[in-house]
């Protein structure tokens, strides 16, 4: 028979299955459908298992639904919970995934084929969402939700889903696309109708903080919200890391930090208290990344260093570098000391940034199995250039560049194996960084040349400002520092004062807290005889360092 064919930890990965029941948070499962099952607690943890969804905690959500298929081994959502929280294409539980698929289709053909109304409509229909969404793509999926929605209007979940689905992004310069722009609308008009569900105001959060935050309405309609959420659940750390996202963009240093500081201070006393290892949760990772960027703005250089050479000495297991905590430490957290280190400017600097790219031996790297080695070889390469540069040794710098831009040229040439990877999105970023960190240094060289050379380094740095992207994914912005400060620099070299304060204040409104460009726009004001602005911004710059 169907159902003694199939045994239950098919859909359980063993790391999972030697971890204790998750715990189930009072009031984090509320408003969602009713879950047929005979087991009231397997109801309980497919509805926490929706909840964590919402709150973009995957790896939650998987062990809540896999919970619910232990104690009922024929609940249908179980298996679409385990299918949602494993949707990624390329990640260690890919055969779960599968076999969670396989079990929600054959329990939806075996009531079929015998006639038995096992599950509801509304049930059948996510499973249906879900199936569309691993052979179609997004699209259909939302299609289905959409549908669902419509037939059942209290179903809020279902709209979600329908109108997350039809997100298409942003392009290259942050903006929303089309049905990215209808779907933020759309959420938003959803948490006006229901502004106390969790679910809604989580998954408001969760859809603004995945994309740049680039928005004018950041301030009135999603940092209230995300206050709101830790303020209703204290202990919960996915909402600390959204706020900390939404302060940052904010322009609020100090709350930012201390959200973030409570980010990792919960994750870890998650990872203690559930024996969940740091390759599996991610967000501990992406708390200490936006620590270390955060106190490098704000110009306490001490307090970033350290936390990065924390995160550069973590070493990895072989067997476990696939998982999304491994990944996300080995693009970001390992490279972080040497992306801080290139937003200064003394070689003693560079060479630090250098050394911390070196803490780990070789083998840690990965080689065979990571292209993070290839991105850290790229920051190692323009770090020297750096070196070189801060001596005005043009000739060694030029010869630097274009080994630079080889190896940035060579690693986006995989782009096709590295869609198939774990990593694409951190490949993405870190592509992403070396095309502006090219245009940025090749500005630095210019500006070493005599006329009418020299005056190029505009375009080249406007070039830079035209890739620099917003941060996104719950992570800092790959370079504490806009690229616009360089250009406010140029001016002010040339002693083109109200350029440079132009260039500056450009640069403040995507990096708000940054100190370096806090003083080169008071030092602009200075020239031009605005004391009285300059003054201001001296209580700025007091604020954020305090």
């Amino acid at each position: 028979m169907w159902a003694e064919e199939f045994k239950v930890e098919e859909v359980i990965h063993p790391i999972v299955a030697q971890l204790p029941a998750p715990k189930v948070m009072e009031g984090f499962g509320e408003g969602f459908m009713a879950i047929s099952t005979n087991s009231d607690e397997a109801a309980k943890h497919v509805a926490q298992g929706m909840g964590q969804l919402n709150g973009s905690w995957d790896f939650e959500a998987y062990r809540h639904f896999v919970e619910a298929a232990k104690l009922d081994p024929d609940c249908l959502m179980a298996y679409w919970g385990i299918t949602m929280s494993l949707a990624g294409s390329q990640h260690e539980f890919f055969d779960e995934r599968k076999r969670a698929v396989d079990r929600m289709l054959d329990l939806m053909e075996w009531a079929q084929r015998e006639g038995v109304e096992r599950w509801t409509e509304i049930e059948r229909g996510y499973a249906q969402a879900a199936g569309r969404l691993l052979t179609e793509g997004a699209k259909g999926a939302g299609e289905t939700f959409a549908l669902l929605a419509e037939r059942f209007p209290n179903d809020v979940q279902a709209r979600l889903f329908s109108e997350f689905l039809k997100r298409d992004g942003f392009d290259e310069f942050g903006k929303p696309r089309i049905g990215q722009q209808r779907a933020g609308e759309a959420i938003f008009e959803i948490l006006e109708r229901n502004p106390e569900n969790l679910a809604v105001m989580s998954f408001w959060v969760t859809s603004q903080t995945e994309g740049p935050l680039k928005h004018p309405k950041l301030r009135t309609d999603v940092l209230p919200v995300a206050r709101k959420l830790v303020r209703l659940h204290p202990g919960y750390a996915p909402f600390y890391l959204m706020l900390t996202h939404a302060e940052a963009h904010c322009g609020n240093a100090a709350l930012a930090i201390e959200a973030a500081e409570k980010a990792a201070e919960l994750y870890t006393k998650y990872m203690t208290e559930e024996k969940v290892p740091l390759y599996d949760c991610e967000g501990w990772v992406r708390a200490k990344v936006y620590l270390v960027n955060l106190h490098e703005s704000k110009g306490d250089h001490a307090k970033a260093v350290e936390l990065a050479t924390e995160l550069g000495k973590i070493r990895l297991r072989k067997e476990r570098i696939f998982s999304r905590g491994a990944g996300l430490l080995l693009w970001e957290g390992r490279s972080a000391g040497a992306r801080l280190m290139m937003g200064r400017s003394d070689k003693e600097s560079f060479y630090a940034g250098q050394k911390m790219l070196e803490i780990l031996p070789e083998d840690q790297w990965f080689k065979e199995e990571s292209f993070a080695i290839y991105y850290r070889d790229c920051l190692a390469f323009y770090l020297g250039i750096r070196v070189a540069l801060s001596v005005k040794d043009t000739e060694s710098a030029q010869g630097l560049y274009t080994k630079f831009v080889e190896r940035v040229v060579a690693l986006r040439q995989r782009a096709k194996v590295a869609q198939k990877t774990s990593s694409y999105a951190s490949w993405r970023r870190a592509t992403r960084t070396l095309g502006l960190a090219s245009y940025e240094l090749k500005g630095m060289l210019a500006a070493l040349e005599p006329e009418p050379t020299k005056s190029t380094a505009v375009n080249w740095f406007r070039g830079a400002i035209d890739r620099q992207h917003w941060s996104a994914n719950l992570l800092p912005p790959a370079l504490a520092y806009p690229m616009q400060l360089r250009l406010g620099d140029f001016y002010m070299g040339q002693g083109e004062f109200k350029k440079a304060g132009r260039a500056y204040r450009e640069g403040l409104e995507v990096r708000p807290n940054h100190l370096a460009t806090l003083k080169g726009y008071q030092g602009a004001l200075s020239k031009l005889g605005k004391a009285e602005d300059a003054a201001v911004l001296s209580k700025r710059i007091e604020a954020v360092t305090r």
